[in-house]
């Protein structure tokens, strides 16, 4: 699936040919297949806050500050829950997403995941009709933040401290669907955010503001990280099309250029025909396998691409010639697309 084009006119210049590259944004597969039926989620709380002193350490000119400061670590499961629900809905990928704005468990093991009953499962389910149950399981964190006294050489200086902080967490979600009792899937991430920087020396700032500014980021970067799991994404890659001064190759490369892919195809399929050696060959049947890529059109686009490399081999090129190694990425790029487009048919209920 081609979302647009983005063409940028580079030709590289070698003895044997030059080359048309151009950049086209593909979508990729979510990294977790859902069933179709998973169009209604809601998101649940079922982790225990760890306890504040727990992996926090903090120091102060090389000692060890007093639990004066506490910070709180109640909110950061709600930023990451808030930000899976803008993730989820931003992509239309599901038909509602919804926040349970209670968390579930009341006990105090922390370090400790427990899956949903069937009986839980099944109050959830029949509210609202959900269909689907995204839960955070656990979400933990590691502080160390270091903060050293500036001296300053005036009466009348602010005093400063420079903050050097680093923060470590880790995330594990399960994802539940009607009818199935376990979690179709669980899974944990981890990640880290630190920070230097020279500030006003007031220890509510340092060792409060600071601490559960970074925490409540670093909790949003997770549950990033998480959502996107659960979606198709888009990204940018590269492709490129042989090129000549041939007047009806040119001419060729201008249709291409404007996106006129089945023009293009036409000249280049004429221009096949007249030519006679394996490598000058190999070149247009190279390019018609981008311009049948390019419609959506990925069956002909393997044929001619499969094409190309049979070309090449009868032209006996040296293994590290330009079109082989073009030839060779490509044919590979192709097939994993062709794999991923039949994965995201499954996951857009097109299969």
């Amino acid at each position: 699936m081609t979302k647009k084009f983005l063409f940028l006119l580079l030709l590289i210049c070698s003895s044997c040919s030059s080359v048309y590259r151009f950049s086209i944004d593909i979508q990729e597969p979510a990294l977790i297949t859902l069933p179709v039926s998973a169009q209604n989620v809601l998101i649940l709380n079922n982790t225990v806050i760890q306890p504040e002193n727990y992996g926090i350490e903090r120091t102060y000119n090389g000692q060890s500050i007093r639990p004066d400061y506490p910070f709180s670590l109640d909110s950061t499961v709600w930023s990451a829950i808030d930000e899976i629900a803008a993730v989820l809905d931003e992509s239309n990928f599901f038909n509602a997403i919804a926040i349970y704005r209670k968390p579930l468990r009341t006990d105090t093991e922390w370090l400790t995941v427990t899956e949903l009953s069937p009986e839980i499962q099944s109050d959830f389910y029949d509210v609202e009709d959900y269909n689907a149950l995204l839960v955070i399981d656990r979400l933990l964190f590691s502080v160390n933040e270091n903060v050293t006294k500036i001296q300053t050489g005036s009466f009348t200086s602010e005093p400063t401290a420079f903050v050097d902080i680093r923060t470590e967490g880790v995330i594990t979600c399960s994802m539940y669907s009607y009818g199935n009792e376990k979690p179709l899937t669980t899974f944990t991430i981890t990640d880290s955010l630190y920070a230097k920087s020279t500030i006003i020396n007031d220890s509510i700032v340092l060792f409060k503001g600071i601490p559960e500014y970074m925490l409540d980021e670093l909790s949003r970067m997770l549950g990033n990280q998480a959502a996107i799991r659960f979606t198709p994404t888009w990204k940018t890659s590269e492709r490129q099309f042989f090129v000549s001064y041939n007047p009806r190759m040119q001419e060729a490369t201008g249709y291409a250029a404007d996106r006129q892919w089945a023009i293009a195809e036409s000249i280049w399929i004429a221009e096949l025909e007249k030519k006679t050696k394996p490598a000058d060959k190999a070149k247009i049947a190279f390019n018609l396998a981008i311009a049948n890529e390019m419609r959506d059109k990925f069956a002909p686009a393997l044929e001619w691409a499969q094409k190309a490399k049979e070309y090449l081999k009868n032209a006996n090129l040296k293994n590290d010639h330009q079109e082989i190694e073009l030839t060779d990425k490509y044919l590979l790029e192709l097939a994993r697309r062709i794999q991923n487009n039949r994965l995201l048919d499954l996951q857009w209920g097109k299969e």
